[in-house]
């Protein structure tokens, strides 16, 4: 900065390769030390937090865990040798050494932390790191940074530090797990007890050292430890696989599901539960179904207990070694969710384990998977005195005790005995069961339902491999097969549900999307249930024609058009998104063209009735010549762009020529006339959820503020080059397009848009920058990616096409089109994007939409696109929505090179203004 510069030089080119000669380990201990040193301190000061730059998750945890990158890499990237952090972390970045999502946490939250620090400063008028701890200054700091109030802000706040830490920790930290294990004694006694609460065939089915040994790992089971395994090898690869554990309904559906996990085959076993105990103890638990309820009597010595032995085989066998590994990692799963039967949450642990068994079945060829085999099950109430007798004969497949077992889990149905018998590929089991109440099903309709639930759920179970989201698919399926028995009409629904294709469409609906189960099959059952069954008429399109037919068609038989017209909405927006999430609609494209369609058919109808409706009462608005007024109702956003996604709102702007009075008895003002035909259309729209076919209107004149419907005079000023609109505003205006109303007055507004926003001022990229340097700090949840609004995300690449069609739109009009896509195409064909630049932004651009489809479709939430850390199964489902399967890694890379493509490119072509 000052003296000899030259020297300068020299001397840090001397230096600089000294500081990349040290071992990468050596780096993060020193520095991980010298930040926990000063960590320390601020302990002892009791100011560890708060402290915008040196505490947990501050500006030093982004800045160190920035030079360590730099230190280990810069040996051999001489580009990271920069003094700047934001350079450095770009640099980074595009090297590939900091992934994308950990880049947007310290990139983000680096400008966050140094706004916070500026305005601490400019606030106290001296140099100070810390937040106020006085509630008062905290709300003035909250306000000076342009939130609501402290509690938004701290709340902010708190993220960035929590996700920079994270971050921190993976880069400059290490830690390390090890288990444990315990084993007792037996005498003649427990053994006693042990026989007298079990079936007189227990003990011609096991020898005196296998109950022994059962005995001694029933004693061993307390309210810590409900299960306990034991694996005994055979001759000829064969295991005899021991179970002891206390009795849950689901119990045995999680030994076998897991037994399929760890691709252990059941070839043969047997299956006991204790009896109820002749006489009652101190107090205990008792279980009921599922649930858990206090009862005099019952002690853990007590309580009714399984003894599984299964004879088993590995698929295929592995090598010797791990062997015992394989037998602790089964051991485990199964302590983990026999821990939650044991908390009373069966349907957590039946959902947990239909992910994992899916994830497996996924990596097998399995040439029966989509196909049901016909399963056989026969009722018998006179073989036992207690139990009903389920004996079921079907060819044996991959997991069938599991699938199984699944069905009679939830349905409530206890297995008490269970004999596995497997010749061949062909299965003859006998279960010995009973209701939830511990009786005999004995009523003629409940053996029906237990049959056909039992079947179904078994055959839906099979399916599950395919849903994105298994968990979800299964729990939602049990509460589906409860509803369907509630309903009087049920044996003539079940006929079409025992289609292969119908189940195999539920199994991709319930577990692709939990909105469109809850507010779908859950609320509008009766309406929409037809479109799921009538399988065929999936397989194709409706034409906007068709719609239109149809709709005018049920209107003219309907005394509330308001009922009918949203009827007639939810259900072909739900057959849209089946079609979508079923695979008949190929490519994005496709899948906006037919939901924009649907909603121009609605907004047309909604626009025809509430306008006559209003006539009706006040006569037709008339301008002060007397002519009709000309109105038009025009699109913005991705209804103006006709590229609706799943969970979009509608943006909307309704103009009309000028003010005047309406012709009828009650005459009004044109503006008021007109007012009240929005507020009817918002009123006859009805969102069934935020942000579903929500109608927004914030993109007219002065936004909440300014009238709902617009003047032509009132669209002038504002969005005239002098009036009071900002940039961004007049951005916005590329995507209006007209969609009812009058053609020629629509044409009109089209002529004003051109006029104002394709000028010779050009793009403004300096307000652009600032515009979304505010989205990303308000917007983006610290430590988070949001599809949307994150560096890289879609209001970037919006941003970026938007600012190029600006830019050289006065000189060709085949970019003043109100969509993205055919914006995209116009560019490439006019040389502004090359050919390399245009693939890669059509690319980035139909990813960015579906994965957030793909989110809204989970969540039902326009608002909520923030992708899930790449290590939770949220994330894993993410990617089986998105057709990755299982390729987690996969699709993060793809987040990564799209979102750093569309920043590269942006700077490139539009610069910093």
């Amino acid at each position: 900065m000052a003296g000899n510069l030259e020297r300068g030089q020299a001397y840090l080119a001397e230096v600089y390769p000294l500081l990349f000669e040290f071992e990468a380990e050596r780096i993060r201990a020193d520095v991980h030390a010298m930040k926990q040193k000063t960590e320390q301190e601020l302990r002892k000061a009791g100011r560890i937090h708060g402290e915008v730059k040196r505490g947990i998750g501050s500006i030093r945890d982004i800045e160190f865990t920035t030079q360590v990158l730099q230190l280990i890499h810069g040996a051999h990237h001489p580009q990271l040798h920069t003094p700047t952090t934001l350079v450095a972390l770009h640099r980074l970045l595009a090297l590939g050494i900091l992934p994308a999502e950990d880049h947007a946490v310290l990139n983000s939250g680096y400008l966050f932390l140094r706004t916070v620090e500026h305005h601490l400063q400019i606030q106290h008028y001296h140099q100070t790191h810390h937040l106020p701890t006085d509630p008062a200054a905290l709300q003035q700091l909250a306000l000076r940074l342009g939130y609501r109030d402290s509690q938004s802000f701290s709340q902010r706040y708190q993220q960035h530090s929590a996700a920079i830490r994270a971050v921190y920790r993976k880069y400059l930290e290490l830690a390390p797990v090890t288990p444990n294990s315990n084993t007792p004694a037996i005498s003649p006694e427990k053994v006693r007890r042990h026989l007298a609460r079990l079936d007189a065939s227990y003990r011609t089915a096991f020898a005196e050292p296998e109950i022994a040994l059962h005995t001694q790992l029933s004693e061993e089971l307390d309210r810590t430890q409900q299960v306990q395994v034991h694996a005994l090898s055979l001759e000829d690869d064969l295991w005899k696989l021991t179970i002891i554990g206390y009795d849950y309904v689901g119990a045995l559906s999680v030994i076998c599901g897991l037994l399929s996990v760890h691709r252990i085959n059941i070839l043969g076993g047997d299956v006991f539960t204790y009896e109820h105990a002749a006489q009652p103890q101190p107090s205990g638990l008792q279980i009921t179904g599922a649930r858990y309820r206090r009862v005099p009597g019952v002690t853990t010595h007590n309580r009714a207990k399984i003894v599984d032995v299964f004879t088993v085989r590995f698929m295929p066998a592995p090598a010797t070694p791990a062997n015992a590994q394989i037998w602790q990692a089964y051991t485990q799963e199964l302590r983990e969710l026999t821990s939650l039967l044991h908390q009373g949450k069966p349907q957590q642990a039946q959902g947990k384990l239909a992910n994992r068994v899916a994830s497996v079945l996924r990596e097998q060829v399995n040439e029966s998977a989509g196909v049901l085999l016909p399963l056989d099950i026969e009722i018998d109430n006179t073989a036992s005195e207690h139990y009903t007798l389920l004996r079921i004969q079907t060819t044996d497949t991959v997991g069938f005790l599991y699938e199984f077992t699944s069905g009679l889990a939830l349905f409530r149905v206890n297995i008490v005995r269970m004999e596995i018998v497997t010749e061949g590929n062909r299965i003859e089991d006998r279960l010995y069961v009973t209701a939830s109440n511990g009786k005999k099903i004995t009523n003629p309709k409940h053996q029906q339902e237990l049959r056909v639930a039992a079947v179904l759920i078994k055959h839906f179970t099979h399916l599950l491999p395919s849903a994105p989201n298994p968990e979800a698919a299964l729990v939602a399926f049990g509460e589906f097969i409860g509803d369907l028995f509630r309903r009087h009409d049920w044996s003539r629904e079940l006929l079409s549900l025992e289609q292969p294709q119908v189940l195999g469409g539920l199994v991709q609906l319930l577990g692709a999307s939990e909105f469109l189960w809850e507010d779908f099959l859950r609320m509008q059952y009766t309406n929409l249930f037809p479109v799921l069954s009538d399988w065929q008429a999936l397989e194709h399109p409706k034409s906007v024609e068709t719609l239109h037919a149809e709709l005018s068609a049920e209107l003219a038989k309907s005394p509330d058009w308001r009922k009918t017209l949203n009827a007639f909405k939810d259900r072909e927006m739900f057959r849209t998104d089946m079609r979508r999430i079923q695979g008949k609609i190929v490519g994005y494209g496709r899948f906006s063209a037919e939901l924009s369609g649907l909603v121009e058919v609605v907004f047309q109808t909604a626009f025809d009735q509430v306008y006559a409706e209003l006539k009706a009462l006040h006569g037709e608005p008339r301008l002060p010549d007397g002519s009709v007024c000309p109105v038009v109702l025009c699109g913005l956003g991705k209804f103006g762009g006709r590229e609706l996604g799943f969970a979009s709102d509608i943006e909307l702007m309704l103009c009309f020529a000028g003010e005047g009075d309406t012709d009828g008895a009650q005459t009004i003002r044109n503006s008021e006339f007109f007012d009240r035909m929005v507020q009817n259309l918002k009123a006859a729209i009805w969102a069934k959820q935020e942000g579903i076919f929500e109608i927004d209107l914030r993109l007219r004149p002065y936004g909440k503020h300014g009238r709902l419907a617009v003047s032509l005079e009132a669209f002038e000023r504002y969005f005239a080059p002098q009036g009071p609109a900002w940039s961004y505003e007049r951005q916005a205006l590329i995507r209006l397009r007209p969609i009812c109303g009058s053609a020629e007055f629509g044409e009109r507004l089209l002529a004003l848009r051109d006029q104002y926003v394709f000028t010779e001022q050009g793009f403004d990229v300096s307000a652009m920058r600032a515009m979304r340097e505010r989205q990303m700090r308000h917007l983006v949840a610290g430590g988070s990616l949001n599809v949307k609004f994150s560096a890289g995300g879609l209001a970037d690449l919006e941003y970026l096409v938007q600012g190029l069609q600006i830019r050289h739109g006065l000189r060709y009009l085949s970019l003043r089109t109100p969509s993205v896509r055919t914006a995209i195409q116009e560019l490439h064909q006019l040389g502004i994007l090359s050919e390399s630049q245009f693939l890669q932004l059509k690319d980035a651009h139909n990813f960015l939409r579906k994965v957030i489809d793909a989110l809204r479709v989970v969540r039902g939430n326009a608002k909520d696109v923030n992708v899930p850390a790449s290590h939770t199964p949220q994330f894993a489902y993410l990617a089986r929505r998105l057709k990755y399967n299982d390729a987690t890694a996969t699709l993060q890379a793809d987040l990564n090179n799209h979102t750093k493509f569309v920043q590269q490119l942006s700077q490139e072509l539009l610069g910093n203004g």
